[in-house]
C-alpha cells in the first residue's frame, strides 16, 4: 500500500474519470486498492474542515461533505453532496454565516433520513437546522438557536432521533444540549467543568460515539488548563479522561462503571493520559477521537510530546472489567514511517459495522532545522512541543492507518498521494452518529485541505478543499 502505480484505467471507471481523480496503489503483496479523490472548493478558510463534530454524513446512496468556505464577506458553514449512482455533485449550498473560523459544522442523521446541522460559533449560541427533505441538503428549515456560549459542537442522533449537543462553554467546561423530535432544545448543563485549581484559559475538546444499538453514549474529553493569567501559563495542565452514560446523558460512570458526580473534573473521569508542567509543557493531544466497536468497548486515540520521545501515538481500549490497555499503534507507525512524528489525530478516527478501525494521522518530520519538541516558545501563545511545525505547513502530510483484528496490528493505506510542496491539513474522516455507520466492507470517506494553515495577518485565505473516498479490494 505504499507506492503509487498510476492511473487506474478499468472500464468500470472510464465513466467518472472526467469528474475525480483515481488513484491506485499496490501493497506488498500486490493487491490493488484504488482511491477516488476530488476537489471540492478553492474557498476553504485555514481551518476548513478542523474540528471534532462529524462533517461527512453517507446514506443510502449520497454522501453529503461539510465544511467551512470563506470570502470577503466573512466565512461560511457549506455543504454539498455527492450521488453515488452517477457520481455525480451536486452544488454547493449555505448552511449559515460563521462567526470566525472557530465556527466549523457538524452534522449527523435521524432514522427517518432527515440531515441535522450545528456551525458557527465561538463562544456564542449555536445555529441549529434540519433539512427539509429527507437526504437532502439542497434545502433547509429555518435557524434554531442553542443558547449560550459555545464553541467546537458535537453532535449525535440517538435511535428514537432524539438528538445529542455537546460544545464547550468558555473557560467553565462543557455542556450538554437533549433536543427530542418537534421539541425545543433542552439545556442539561455542565457535564464537565474546569478543575478547581485551573483558574485561567482552559479548552475543552470532546468527542461522543454511542455503543452497540445506540443504548450508551461514550465521551472522550482533552482538557487543557492553566493556573495562572499568565499567557505562558496556558496549557500547562493537560490530560486524556473517558466517562459513559447509560442512560442518554442523565448520570455518568467511569469504565468500571464506578458513578461520577456531575459536573465531571478530569480527576473524577478515567485519565488515560494527563502531565502537569511549565516548560515543557505535557503536549497531550486527543480532542475527542473515540470510537465504539460492536462489542460495546470504547477505544480512544491520543498522543504525547516530550522532548524525548515526539509524537508518540497511543491507542487505548477498555476491557469489560473497565481497564485500560494499550494496543501497538506506536511501533506500527515507527515501521511504516520512520522519523515521523504524529502531530495532529483530532477528527481522524473512526469505525466500520464489522470493526475495521480507520485513522488518518497528521505527521512531521522529527529531526527538522526548526522543530522544538522541547517546548520553547514561539510567542506567548505558542509554547508546547508540537506547536512549532503550525508555521512549516508543508511540512505536514496525512497517512491512513487500520487495523481489521480489533488493534492488534495495523497497515497503511495510501489514500492520498503525497506532494512535499503541498500542505496537507485537518483530516476528518466520517464518524458513526447515530444512522450513518459504515458498512461492513467498506471505508469510510475523509475530507482535508491542502494550503495554509494559520492567517496571521486576518486576510482571506483560499484553501482547497478535497474529499476522498478510499476502497477495499474488489
Amino acid at each position: 500500500m505504499t507506492s503509487v502505480t498510476g492511473p487506474l484505467l478499468s472500464n468500470r471507471f472510464l465513466s467518472i474519470l472526467s469528474l475525480c481523480a483515481w488513484a491506485l496503489f499496490l501493497i506488498p503483496n500486490s493487491t490493488i486498492h484504488s482511491a477516488e479523490l476530488v476537489r471540492i472548493s478553492k474557498r476553504g478558510c485555514v481551518a476548513a474542515t478542523a474540528g471534532t463534530g462529524n462533517k461527512i454524513i453517507t446514506h443510502q446512496n449520497k454522501t453529503h461533505v461539510a465544511w467551512l468556505d470563506s470570502n470577503k464577506q466573512g466565512y461560511f458553514a457549506v455543504i454539498k453532496t455527492l450521488d453515488l449512482a452517477t457520481r455525480t455533485w451536486s452544488p454547493t449550498y449555505t448552511l449559515g454565516r460563521a462567526k470566525d473560523d472557530h465556527g466549523r459544522p457538524a452534522l449527523t442523521i435521524d432514522r427517518d433520513g432527515y440531515l441535522h446541522a450545528v456551525y458557527g460559533v465561538h463562544h456564542d449560541q449555536i445555529p441549529y437546522r434540519r433539512s427539509k427533505r429527507p437526504n437532502d441538503a439542497s434545502e433547509w428549515e429555518d435557524i434554531q438557536i442553542v443558547d449560550g456560549q459555545l464553541t467546537y459542537p458535537t453532535l449525535v442522533c440517538g435511535s428514537d432521533n432524539t438528538l445529542f449537543l455537546t460544545g464547550r462553554d468558555g473557560w467553565k467546561g462543557v455542556r450538554l444540549y437533549v433536543k427530542h423530535p418537534r421539541t425545543p432544545w433542552e439545556d442539561r448543563g455542565l457535564i464537565i467543568r474546569s478543575d478547581p485549581d485551573c483558574i485561567s484559559y482552559a479548552a475543552f475538546h470532546e468527542g461522543l460515539a454511542w455503543g452497540p444499538q445506540q443504548k450508551t453514549l461514550h465521551l472522550a474529553c482533552q482538557f487543557f488548563q492553566g493556573k495562572s493569567e499568565n499567557s505562558l501559563h496556558w496549557g500547562t495542565v493537560q490530560s486524556v479522561n473517558y466517562m459513559r452514560s447509560d442512560d442518554f446523558g442523565r448520570s455518568w460512570h467511569r469504565a468500571d462503571k464506578s458513578p461520577i458526580s456531575l459536573p465531571a473534573t478530569s480527576n473524577s473521569m478515567d485519565t488515560l493520559a494527563s502531565g502537569e508542567s511549565f516548560d515543557p509543557k505535557p503536549g497531550l493531544r486527543n480532542t475527542g477521537a473515540i470510537v465504539v466497536d460492536s462489542g460495546g468497548i470504547p477505544h480512544i486515540l491520543y498522543y504525547q510530546n516530550t522532548p524525548q520521545k515526539p509524537g508518540q501515538v497511543f491507542l487505548a481500549k477498555a476491557t469489560k472489567s473497565g481497564q485500560w490497555q494499550q494496543l501497538p499503534l506506536q511501533s506500527s507507525l515507527d515501521r511504516l514511517f520512520p522519523g515521523w512524528a504524529v502531530v495532529d489525530c483530532r477528527a481522524g478516527f473512526s469505525i466500520t459495522r464489522d470493526d475495521r478501525l480507520c485513522m488518518a494521522l497528521t505527521l512531521a518530520p522529527i529531526d527538522h532545522p526548526e522543530a522544538r519538541w522541547d517546548g520553547k516558545p514561539l510567542n506567548k501563545f505558542f509554547h508546547e512541543p508540537a506547536y512549532w511545525q503550525n508555521f512549516f505547513p508543508m511540512l505536514k502530510k496525512i497517512v491512513w492507518l487500520e487495523s481489521s483484528d480489533r488493534g492488534h496490528t495495523f497497515q497503511s493505506r495510501d489514500v492520498i498521494k503525497a506532494d512535499p510542496h503541498l500542505a496537507h491539513l485537518q483530516p476528518s474522516i466520517e464518524m458513526p452518529t447515530g444512522f450513518n455507520t459504515i458498512p461492513a466492507g467498506s471505508l469510510p470517506g475523509l475530507l482535508y485541505h491542502t494550503g495554509q494553515s494559520r492567517n496571521p495577518d486576518g486576510q482571506i485565505i483560499d484553501n482547497d478543499v478535497f474529499f476522498v473516498q478510499p476502497y477495499l479490494d474488489d
